[in-house]
């Protein structure tokens, strides 16, 4: 996202972390060179007030998140912490400071949680029942709720499954079977590798936040579906990667996945209309230009 701002835009650009780590995406990429940056802790109310009225912020993108479903189901308070309080630590201090232009609001196809009925549309209910799914519902609500009580030019997104250069939670399906195929070891798979997801290039996600804050004026208010066609289950994936990549995966079938969404893919014509989005890079080439990116690493 910082690259794509970057070239849209490349002067002050505020980048809050609360954690540096050198084999990060960021730094290899030299990005805090082109960015401030300010420690921040999501959870922390004065920090957040603190930052945006010093540096005069007008435009918002909300990324931070405890963003592992297992680390979720571990450790279920930090999630809500950081997932609910925090967005509302952010928006809280947006509506204070009374000044901002657009606030992207990154939630995720998890905040609909099981439906009998797919692909999600942007008026699917938000139905979260796992300690994640609920965190992003709540985040969700939270923000249509600073939207329509106070007009805060509010716009949400929900992803689906994003991959590409860049992520670093190898308990993820994506870096686990690169992490896998590089080190030579065996993929655990956590649920019964029948799981369906749809799985979405970073680059085309970022495209489209860059998108949301252009239309702020037009869009404020509205959620966006952000996906792809790429609707695959876990060992869908592997047979898929063996082929692009010309290999053999070993892998092995744990199941011991709790209270997780057994199938989960979006709609996205709403983006596509609104805001003239819709992904662009084939699942082969982003697969290619995702493993040489962790083969260097």
């Amino acid at each position: 996202l910082i690259e794509d701002l970057l070239k849209y835009n490349p002067k002050n650009i505020i980048c809050a972390y609360r954690s540096y780590d050198p084999k990060s995406y960021f730094h290899t990429q030299t990005l805090g060179e082109k960015t401030c940056l300010a420690v921040c802790d999501v959870k922390d109310f004065k920090r957040i007030f603190d930052i945006i009225t010093k540096y005069e912020i007008d435009i918002i993108f909300h990324l931070a998140a405890q963003p592992i479903v297992d680390t979720a189901y571990k450790n279920p308070l930090e999630t809500i912490e950081t997932n609910v309080i925090g967005t509302a630590n952010i928006l809280e201090a947006c509506r204070l400071k009374n000044d901002i232009k657009s606030i992207v609001i990154i939630s995720s196809d998890k905040a609909y949680g099981k439906a009998k009925k797919l692909p999600y549309t942007e008026k699917s209910r938000l139905n979260g029942d796992h300690p994640y799914d609920a965190s992003k519902s709540s985040a969700d609500l939270i923000s249509q709720a600073y939207f329509k009580t106070y007009g805060l030019p509010i716009i949400i997104t929900r992803f689906s499954n994003v991959f590409g250069p860049g992520d670093l939670n190898f308990n993820r399906v994506i870096p686990g079977i690169f992490e896998s195929i590089i080190k030579n070891k065996q993929f655990l798979i956590r649920s019964d590798g029948k799981m369906v997801r749809e799985y979405t290039y970073i680059k085309d996600i970022t495209n489209g936040c860059v998108k949301l804050v252009e239309k702020t004026n037009e869009v404020k208010g509205e959620a966006f579906n952000f996906g792809s066609k790429n609707i695959l289950n876990v060992i869908d994936i592997i047979k898929n990667i063996e082929k692009i990549l010309n290999v053999k995966i070993d892998y092995k079938i744990l199941n011991i996945a709790k209270n997780e969404i057994p199938k989960q893919y979006l709609d996205y014509t709403k983006a596509k209309k609104m805001l003239g989005w819709e992904p662009r890079t084939k699942f082969e080439q982003a697969i290619k230009e995702s493993f040489n990116w962790y083969k260097n690493l």
